[in-house]
């Protein structure tokens, strides 16, 4: 059987992977009990469980790879990720294989998303495999992490942000961001006070946030902090702030 895995949706991928596993894997008979099947799938997956990645594979570790036989279960689970970094070798290679795979391996291959150019292997693998479609991520971005701050939700604020920082974005940029979403917030507020007229509810909280942000563009320019800590440090502080 071989599976063709398309999209971005990391998690949801693995929660399928996973599903196989316990599919081929943790075989279970009626008088088993929960503990003696979690410790044979344990010794099945050391066994018969791989996750390879096209950009680090030699021809004869995925040779190697797909001659070895089950040991103690019907089926082995192979998954290969980033398939379009093969080289024409490795396409050729496997163009040979996958007609006549033997019925032992269950053969995964992932992709992030589908190439403008053709390729003979995917070309073969969209007749021949159960192509199984992923949502696209969604793509963050500074102004996601301002709003997760306003919900005071620190966790998720916190992986916005070590996101923003994986995609290459620079400091400077999500500091800004913020800095606009939150120094607009209280000019907003301004516009149209008289001196006579009170200051309204929550201006006090909403200066102190364009203090910390202030503190952090301080911080950050003159290297009192490595800039990813000084960010992390304002997002916590925001989000106690924020009302």
């Amino acid at each position: 059987m071989i599976y063709l895995f398309v999209g971005e949706d990391e998690l949801a991928k693995q929660e399928k992977i996973h599903s196989l596993k316990n599919e081929i894997l943790r075989p279970c008979a009626l008088q088993d009990n929960p503990s003696s099947i979690a410790k044979r799938g344990v010794w099945a997956e050391s066994f018969n469980y791989e996750a390879l990645y096209a950009k680090e594979l030699t021809l004869s570790l995925l040779n190697e790879a797909l001659s070895r036989v089950p040991a103690g279960v019907k089926q082995r689970l192979l998954v290969i990720k980033g398939i379009l970094k093969f080289k024409d070798n490795f396409q050729d290679f496997l163009l040979s294989r996958v007609d006549n795979l033997p019925n032992d391996i269950i053969l995964v291959f992932d992709i992030i998303s589908m190439p403008r150019e053709q390729n003979p292997l995917l070309n073969k693998l969209l007749k021949v495999a159960r192509v199984i479609h992923f949502k696209s991520k969604k793509k963050t971005n500074a102004f996601d992490l301002a709003y997760e701050i306003e919900r005071k939700q620190v966790g998720s604020a916190l992986n916005i942000l070590a996101d923003l920082f994986r995609a290459g974005e620079k400091p400077e940029r999500i500091l800004g961001a913020l800095s606009y979403r939150f120094t607009k917030q209280n000019l907003n507020l301004w516009v149209g006070l008289s001196d006579a007229q009170p200051l309204p509810s929550g201006l006090d909280e909403r200066m102190k946030k364009v203090d910390l942000l202030l503190a952090a563009d301080v911080t950050i320019k003159t290297g009192k902090l490595k800039a990813r800590f000084a960010l992390e440090m304002l997002v916590v502080r925001l989000c106690k702030l924020c009302s």
